[in-house]
């Protein structure tokens, strides 16, 4: 792993020439049904529940957790992506033609919007300040994090030229983002960009396609999208354990809640598994009835 230390604040869209740009697309024969207005069941704000985002109908379903019974439907994204929430349970969605949205736990109507720019994808929320982290899937903008601070107001954005493209991020307990993404050869690659944010460090990535980063309590989990596999890393990019989701080859961002790891399949009707963590094998619990799921986030009630 090398420190790249050129790291530099940016307040505006920086131009480019990317040699990869990645986004979420569901089957090319399979057209965006139009979805109902927003709801959501006024016994929802008391349960622990289960947001799992669906490309295919452009809407993000709620469930309880973790019996999974549906209890609300958002609605109304331009192309809605990934999910995260904070300790306070407000939820964030990434939409990638618009802003990021933010829902109070089991709330149908944002309570702010966050600005965006470029092409957003994978969000996290810092547990030690509240700030939200956002990557940026755009070639166009070198890689770009951008930071809210408190989740709130504007951002700032850093970067590195070396990186195309960033996917997913995930803080750990003590404040450092780690993300995954494409170097400018469009390779996967691995970052950790440390809490004080003063430069980047980069290792190559052994993956198919890069998926979900989340803190698992021990290490960085990254999902091995196509293979079915979660990787366990430590913070220099080396692989600890690798752990097999039988019936989930195609899993993007998924959620870790104590012994139990969630994931969407982000196939032409897919569902949403759950598996016990970190043994992977079979899938211990299925909901079922999404059209291409791509996004999952677990809010918990206060």
């Amino acid at each position: 792993m090398r420190s790249v230390l050129s790291v530099c604040a940016i307040a505006v869209t920086l131009a480019g020439c990317g040699a990869m740009q990645q986004s979420f697309s569901p089957p090319a024969t399979r057209a965006q049904s139009r979805s109902p207005r927003s709801w959501m069941l006024p016994k929802a704000k008391s349960q622990d529940l289960l947001y799992i985002s669906d490309l295919g109908t452009n809407s993000v379903d709620v469930f309880t957790y973790p019996k999974g019974q549906q209890v609300g439907k958002i609605t109304g994204f331009g192309s809605v992506e990934t999910l995260c929430s904070d300790k306070a349970g407000d939820v964030f969605i990434v939409d990638e033609a618009g802003p990021v949205d933010v829902f109070s736990h089991g709330g149908s109507t944002p309570v702010r919007q966050l600005t965006a720019t470029g092409a957003p994808e994978g969000c996290s929320v810092d547990p030690t300040t509240g700030d939200l982290a956002l990557t940026n899937g755009s070639s166009y903008l070198y890689g770009t994090i951008a930071i809210y601070p408190k989740a709130k107001g504007k951002s700032k954005a850093y970067f590195d030229d070396t990186v195309d493209a960033t996917y997913f991020c995930g803080y750990d307990d003590k404040g450092n983002l780690f993300i995954d993404g494409w170097n400018r050869s469009g390779q996967p690659i691995f970052l950790e960009f440390p809490k004080s944010h003063r430069g980047f460090a980069i290792a190559d990535l052994k993956v198919k396609v890069p998926g979900g980063v989340l803190w698992d309590g021990k290490y960085v989990a990254v999902s091995d999208v196509g293979a079915g596999v979660i990787h366990r890393l430590s913070a220099t990019g080396h692989s600890e354990q690798t752990v097999k989701l039988r019936r989930g080859a195609d899993v993007y961002q998924f959620w870790i809640f104590g012994s139990t790891i969630v994931g969407p399949d982000a196939v032409a009707d897919g569902t949403t598994q759950f598996w016990h963590y970190p043994a992977g094998g079979s899938p211990t619990k299925t909901i079922e009835g999404f059209s291409y799921p791509i996004g999952s986030t677990i809010s918990l009630a206060h």
